[in-house]
């Protein structure tokens, strides 16, 4: 069965790439030879008319997002009957999101910079740019390195609500860009938002450069875009849906010298390997230190990975509901929603943006962070809020919902859930 999965999750990807790019030189009308009149090479949902929203309603998507994560946090600290009011919740919270799983280690970058030997010379592994806002943020946090942290993070998850829904406007009728957003904020694995992990920067990064590049402007959207490879590797994929978008825009005028901007988002991605080379003298130092312990992560196809995934779900059943089974099935259920798009005429760029990021994202060995990166796919919300059945988008919202209560739980309890 394990090899089965692989095949699937590996063939599916390569069908979904073959027929993405069939369609997108079909859409720019670079196919040299025609193809059949099939709606999924040729239909493509126009730009709408950009919803009305007001500054009421971005503070609200800022506030809500943030309120929805307290909220289940909150209530799933109650289910550890433990005494000691709000206060006792709080030191919780911040145990759990300050001193767990990677959060020391930007601290540590963020106290220290990166260190040229011993034992801590690893973390070069992790990106640059969160742990330098941690170090500017500390400035506003008395020296607070901690608080700082999550000031960051939930200030960014509420610019994520805000850019979201002015995102999502540009693409889907008001009540469903509502939607697009109400997903984000139920994503099962939401609660990294809150914490001192890259999560909330990453994206609002991401939905900041989308947004930029939908009304042409290529410089400040390569400059968000290469803060966003400064921060996390999959930043790097920006550049395929940005390129997309610049080559439409092209077919309709020129776009003159705003568009070297796009080069910012390859630029970010190498002000990274530069902190490499002035640390160890090595543009690719991060790649050794990635292939050894404790990560031992190295790039595979991702046929393998998934194969990976399902024994060590069998091998290790007690974690296997909150790493490796999460891991599997979000990624058929996010290509599954891909090739839903891609066959009823959903927006070019959502597809080319999801379907590089899931794919970047699977080619990574020995991963274990898997359902919390795909926070960072956010063409699913997009996706799911497109749905036109109400009861099915409530029903799918509904579960979501569950699942991030359910994990939530689970994480405050200290299981681990990475």
């Amino acid at each position: 069965m394990a090899q089965v999965i692989g095949w699937l999750g590996g063939g599916g990807m390569i069908a979904f790439v073959l027929i993405l790019a069939l369609r997108c030189l079909t859409l720019l009308g670079w196919m040299p030879v025609p193809l059949p009149d099939w709606r999924v090479f040729r239909r493509e949902e126009p730009l709408l008319r950009p919803a009305r929203l007001s500054r009421r309603d971005y503070a609200a998507a800022f506030v809500a997002v943030l309120a929805v994560q307290w909220a289940v946090l909150f209530f799933a600290w109650l289910t550890l009957n433990q005494s000691g009011g709000f206060g006792a919740f709080l030191t919780h919270f911040w145990q759990r999101f300050t001193q767990a799983g990677d959060s020391p280690h930007y601290l540590f970058i963020a106290q220290n910079g990166y260190v040229p030997s011993g034992e801590d010379a690893k973390w070069i592994v992790f990106y640059p740019l969160y742990p330098l806002c941690i170090r500017l943020m500390s400035l506003l946090a008395g020296g607070n390195f901690e608080l700082a942290g999550l000031l960051v993070s939930q200030l960014c998850w509420g610019g994520c609500g805000a850019v979201a829904l002015s995102l999502a406007g540009h693409w889907l009728p008001r009540t469903r860009a509502v939607w697009a957003v109400g997903f984000l904020a139920v994503y099962p694995f939401a609660f990294f938002s809150m914490g001192v992990y890259t999560e909330s920067l990453f994206l609002l990064l991401c939905l900041g450069c989308m947004r930029l590049a939908l009304t042409g402007r290529w410089g400040w959207a390569g400059l968000l875009g290469g803060l966003a490879a400064l921060c996390r590797t999959q930043g790097m994929v920006l550049l395929l849906p940005v390129l997309w978008l610049w080559l439409r825009a092209r077919k309709t005028g020129r776009q003159g010298l705003k568009s070297f901007g796009l080069l910012l988002i390859p630029a970010g991605w190498g002000g990274y390997l530069a902190c490499n080379r002035l640390v160890f003298g090595d543009w690719f130092a991060f790649l050794e230190f990635q292939a050894a312990p404790p990560w031992y992560q190295t790039t595979k196809w991702i046929g393998e990975n998934l194969t990976q995934h399902w024994n060590l779900a069998l091998q290790y059943p007690g974690l296997a509901s909150f790493i490796y089974w999460p891991q599997v099935v979000l990624y058929f259920v996010v290509l599954a929603l891909l090739f839903w798009g891609m066959f009823t005429g959903a927006r070019t760029e959502w597809l080319i943006w999801g379907g590089a990021y899931l794919g970047m994202t699977y080619l990574a060995g020995w991963m274990i962070s898997g359902p919390r990166y795909l926070l960072g796919c956010l063409p699913v919300f997009f996706l799911l809020g497109r749905i036109r059945c109400t009861w099915l988008r409530a029903a799918l919202g509904g579960l979501s919902a569950l699942a991030l209560f359910a994990y939530a739980v689970l994480y405050m309890q200290g299981q681990a859930i990475m």
